[in-house]
Protein backbone atom coordinates (compact mmCIF):
# COMPACT_ATOMS: atom_id res chain seq x y z
CA UNK A 1 0.00 0.00 0.00
CA UNK A 2 2.84 2.38 0.87
CA UNK A 3 4.51 1.65 -2.49
CA UNK A 4 1.27 2.28 -4.39
CA UNK A 5 0.70 5.56 -2.52
CA UNK A 6 4.23 6.72 -3.23
CA UNK A 7 3.87 5.80 -6.90
CA UNK A 8 0.73 7.94 -7.24
CA UNK A 9 2.45 10.81 -5.45
CA UNK A 10 5.40 10.63 -7.84
CA UNK A 11 3.05 10.59 -10.84
CA UNK A 12 1.17 13.63 -9.48
CA UNK A 13 4.40 15.52 -8.82
CA UNK A 14 5.70 14.71 -12.30
CA UNK A 15 2.44 15.89 -13.87
CA UNK A 16 2.53 19.13 -11.87
CA UNK A 17 6.16 19.71 -12.91
CA UNK A 18 5.22 19.20 -16.56
CA UNK A 19 2.40 21.75 -16.24
CA UNK A 20 4.73 24.27 -14.62
CA UNK A 21 7.46 23.77 -17.21
CA UNK A 22 4.91 24.22 -19.99
CA UNK A 23 4.04 27.71 -18.78
CA UNK A 24 5.42 30.70 -20.64
CA UNK A 25 5.50 34.12 -18.95
CA UNK A 26 6.46 37.42 -20.56
CA UNK A 27 7.38 40.14 -18.06
CA UNK A 28 7.63 43.90 -18.56
CA UNK A 29 6.09 43.72 -22.00
CA UNK A 30 5.75 47.51 -22.12
CA UNK A 31 9.57 47.78 -22.18
CA UNK A 32 10.00 45.40 -25.12
CA UNK A 33 10.74 46.60 -28.63
CA UNK A 34 8.65 45.79 -31.70
CA UNK A 35 5.43 47.37 -30.50
CA UNK A 36 3.18 48.53 -33.33
CA UNK A 37 0.22 50.87 -33.36
CA UNK A 38 -2.63 51.94 -35.59
CA UNK A 39 -5.79 54.04 -35.45
CA UNK A 40 -7.93 52.87 -38.38
CA UNK A 41 -7.73 49.31 -37.03
CA UNK A 42 -9.21 50.57 -33.73
CA UNK A 43 -12.47 51.54 -35.41
CA UNK A 44 -14.55 54.63 -34.57
CA UNK A 45 -13.05 57.85 -35.99
CA UNK A 46 -9.85 56.15 -37.11
CA UNK A 47 -7.92 59.39 -37.25
CA UNK A 48 -6.07 59.61 -33.93
CA UNK A 49 -2.58 60.91 -33.32
CA UNK A 50 -0.61 58.38 -31.30
CA UNK A 51 2.83 57.80 -29.83
CA UNK A 52 4.63 55.48 -27.40
CA UNK A 53 7.70 56.48 -25.43
CA UNK A 54 9.58 55.07 -22.44
CA UNK A 55 9.34 57.09 -19.24
CA UNK A 56 11.04 57.27 -15.85
CA UNK A 57 8.06 58.72 -14.01
CA UNK A 58 5.48 57.77 -12.92
CA UNK A 59 6.56 54.15 -12.56
CA UNK A 60 6.23 51.11 -10.31
CA UNK A 61 9.61 49.56 -11.03
CA UNK A 62 11.81 52.38 -12.33
CA UNK A 63 10.65 52.43 -15.95
CA UNK A 64 7.24 52.68 -17.61
CA UNK A 65 5.82 53.21 -21.09
CA UNK A 66 3.88 56.37 -21.93
CA UNK A 67 1.03 55.89 -24.43
CA UNK A 68 -0.67 58.83 -26.13
CA UNK A 69 -3.88 59.50 -28.04
CA UNK A 70 -4.96 62.82 -29.50
CA UNK A 71 -6.18 64.52 -32.65
CA UNK A 72 -9.29 66.36 -33.78
CA UNK A 73 -11.69 63.66 -35.02
CA UNK A 74 -14.20 62.77 -32.26
CA UNK A 75 -14.17 59.23 -30.88
CA UNK A 76 -10.89 58.28 -32.57
CA UNK A 77 -8.91 55.57 -30.81
CA UNK A 78 -5.29 54.45 -30.55
CA UNK A 79 -4.54 50.72 -30.58
CA UNK A 80 -1.08 49.55 -29.44
CA UNK A 81 -0.26 45.90 -30.07
CA UNK A 82 2.60 43.41 -29.92
CA UNK A 83 3.06 39.87 -31.17
CA UNK A 84 4.39 37.69 -28.33
CA UNK A 85 5.03 34.25 -29.85
CA UNK A 86 4.01 31.75 -32.51
CA UNK A 87 2.32 29.45 -29.99
CA UNK A 88 -0.98 27.97 -31.19
CA UNK A 89 -1.31 25.19 -28.59
CA UNK A 90 -1.84 27.21 -25.39
CA UNK A 91 -5.37 27.14 -23.99
CA UNK A 92 -5.07 29.11 -20.74
CA UNK A 93 -4.13 32.77 -20.43
CA UNK A 94 -3.50 35.27 -17.62
CA UNK A 95 -2.99 38.91 -18.61
CA UNK A 96 -2.07 41.73 -16.22
CA UNK A 97 -1.77 45.50 -16.77
CA UNK A 98 -0.94 48.42 -14.49
CA UNK A 99 -1.90 51.88 -15.73
CA UNK A 100 -1.79 55.47 -14.52
CA UNK A 101 -3.69 58.51 -15.79
CA UNK A 102 -3.48 62.18 -14.89
CA UNK A 103 -6.69 63.21 -16.68
CA UNK A 104 -9.15 60.28 -16.75
CA UNK A 105 -11.97 62.63 -17.84
CA UNK A 106 -10.34 62.86 -21.29
CA UNK A 107 -10.94 59.16 -22.00
CA UNK A 108 -14.12 57.37 -23.02
CA UNK A 109 -12.59 54.03 -22.07
CA UNK A 110 -9.71 51.61 -22.49
CA UNK A 111 -9.38 48.15 -23.96
CA UNK A 112 -7.14 45.24 -23.00
CA UNK A 113 -6.69 42.08 -25.03
CA UNK A 114 -4.85 38.82 -25.45
CA UNK A 115 -5.48 37.02 -28.72
CA UNK A 116 -4.41 33.83 -30.45
CA UNK A 117 -4.61 32.51 -34.02
CA UNK A 118 -5.21 28.76 -34.27
CA UNK A 119 -5.72 27.24 -37.69
CA UNK A 120 -7.64 29.90 -39.57
CA UNK A 121 -9.49 31.17 -36.51
CA UNK A 122 -8.72 34.24 -34.42
CA UNK A 123 -9.57 33.90 -30.74
CA UNK A 124 -9.88 37.38 -29.21
CA UNK A 125 -10.24 37.97 -25.50
CA UNK A 126 -10.95 41.69 -25.91
CA UNK A 127 -12.23 43.51 -22.84
CA UNK A 128 -13.37 47.12 -22.68
CA UNK A 129 -13.66 49.29 -19.60
CA UNK A 130 -16.28 51.77 -20.81
CA UNK A 131 -16.19 55.01 -18.84
CA UNK A 132 -19.30 56.15 -20.69
CA UNK A 133 -21.36 53.12 -19.59
CA UNK A 134 -19.37 52.50 -16.38
CA UNK A 135 -19.30 48.76 -17.05
CA UNK A 136 -17.02 46.10 -18.53
CA UNK A 137 -17.72 44.77 -22.00
CA UNK A 138 -16.32 41.72 -23.82
CA UNK A 139 -15.95 41.20 -27.56
CA UNK A 140 -17.97 38.60 -29.45
CA UNK A 141 -15.52 37.75 -32.23
CA UNK A 142 -17.96 35.62 -34.20
CA UNK A 143 -20.77 38.16 -34.34
CA UNK A 144 -18.44 41.17 -34.24
CA UNK A 145 -20.12 43.05 -31.40
CA UNK A 146 -19.61 44.07 -27.78
CA UNK A 147 -21.47 42.29 -24.99
CA UNK A 148 -22.30 44.29 -21.87
CA UNK A 149 -21.45 42.75 -18.52
CA UNK A 150 -22.86 43.56 -15.11
CA UNK A 151 -19.34 44.01 -13.71
CA UNK A 152 -18.75 47.71 -12.92
CA UNK A 153 -15.81 49.64 -14.32
CA UNK A 154 -15.85 53.20 -12.97
CA UNK A 155 -13.68 55.98 -14.31
CA UNK A 156 -10.40 55.83 -12.33
CA UNK A 157 -9.06 58.57 -10.12
CA UNK A 158 -6.31 60.75 -11.50
CA UNK A 159 -2.70 60.47 -10.39
CA UNK A 160 -3.03 56.89 -9.14
CA UNK A 161 -2.06 53.42 -10.33
CA UNK A 162 -4.71 50.87 -11.30
CA UNK A 163 -4.25 47.13 -11.68
CA UNK A 164 -6.29 44.83 -13.92
CA UNK A 165 -6.02 41.07 -14.36
CA UNK A 166 -7.79 38.89 -16.89
CA UNK A 167 -8.23 35.12 -16.90
CA UNK A 168 -9.37 33.49 -20.13
CA UNK A 169 -9.37 30.14 -21.92
CA UNK A 170 -9.83 28.50 -25.31
CA UNK A 171 -12.34 25.70 -24.80
CA UNK A 172 -13.82 23.41 -27.48
CA UNK A 173 -13.44 25.98 -30.23
CA UNK A 174 -14.81 28.77 -28.06
CA UNK A 175 -13.35 31.92 -26.52
CA UNK A 176 -14.08 31.83 -22.77
CA UNK A 177 -13.84 34.95 -20.62
CA UNK A 178 -13.35 33.59 -17.10
CA UNK A 179 -12.78 36.59 -14.82
CA UNK A 180 -11.77 40.24 -14.57
CA UNK A 181 -10.05 41.65 -11.48
CA UNK A 182 -9.91 45.42 -11.02
CA UNK A 183 -7.79 46.77 -8.17
CA UNK A 184 -8.15 43.55 -6.20
CA UNK A 185 -11.89 43.05 -6.73
CA UNK A 186 -12.63 39.97 -8.83
CA UNK A 187 -15.65 39.55 -11.10
CA UNK A 188 -16.45 36.17 -12.63
CA UNK A 189 -17.59 36.54 -16.23
CA UNK A 190 -17.90 32.94 -17.50
CA UNK A 191 -18.90 34.07 -20.98
CA UNK A 192 -18.36 31.91 -24.11
CA UNK A 193 -18.29 33.34 -27.64
CA UNK A 194 -17.10 32.11 -31.03
CA UNK A 195 -13.82 33.08 -32.72
CA UNK A 196 -13.36 35.23 -35.82
CA UNK A 197 -12.83 33.43 -39.13
CA UNK A 198 -9.65 34.72 -40.80
CA UNK A 199 -9.41 32.50 -43.86
CA UNK A 200 -5.62 32.22 -43.59
CA UNK A 201 -3.17 30.67 -41.13
CA UNK A 202 -0.72 32.67 -39.01
CA UNK A 203 -0.15 30.95 -35.65
CA UNK A 204 0.56 33.53 -32.96
CA UNK A 205 -0.26 34.96 -29.55
CA UNK A 206 -0.44 38.73 -29.14
CA UNK A 207 -1.69 41.46 -26.83
CA UNK A 208 -3.14 44.89 -27.35
CA UNK A 209 -3.81 47.98 -25.27
CA UNK A 210 -6.17 50.62 -26.62
CA UNK A 211 -6.89 54.21 -25.58
CA UNK A 212 -10.33 55.48 -26.60
CA UNK A 213 -10.89 59.14 -27.38
CA UNK A 214 -13.95 61.14 -26.33
CA UNK A 215 -16.39 63.31 -28.29
CA UNK A 216 -14.07 66.31 -27.95
CA UNK A 217 -10.99 64.25 -28.75
CA UNK A 218 -9.14 65.62 -25.73
CA UNK A 219 -5.44 64.67 -25.78
CA UNK A 220 -4.30 62.39 -22.96
CA UNK A 221 -1.50 60.07 -21.83
CA UNK A 222 -1.61 56.71 -20.08
CA UNK A 223 1.46 55.28 -18.37
CA UNK A 224 1.72 51.49 -18.39
CA UNK A 225 3.96 49.35 -16.19
CA UNK A 226 4.67 45.72 -15.33
CA UNK A 227 2.61 44.27 -18.19
CA UNK A 228 2.64 40.49 -17.84
CA UNK A 229 1.25 37.60 -19.88
CA UNK A 230 1.28 33.92 -18.85
CA UNK A 231 -0.05 31.06 -20.97
CA UNK A 232 0.10 27.28 -21.19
Amino acid sequence: MYFVRMTFMLIALTFAAELTSAETTHYKIEEMSSWKWCTACAGAGGNAIMDKQMSGSPTLDGRSARFFVGGSTPWSHALYHRRMSGNDSARNFFLEFNYYMKNPAASSGMEFSVNQVVGKYWYRWDTQCSYESKIWKVWDGKNMKWINLSAPCPRPSGYSWNNVKFECKRVDGKTQFVSITLNGKKYYVNKYVGPTWLGYYDANIGIHFQLNGNRYMTDYYVWGDKFKLTYW
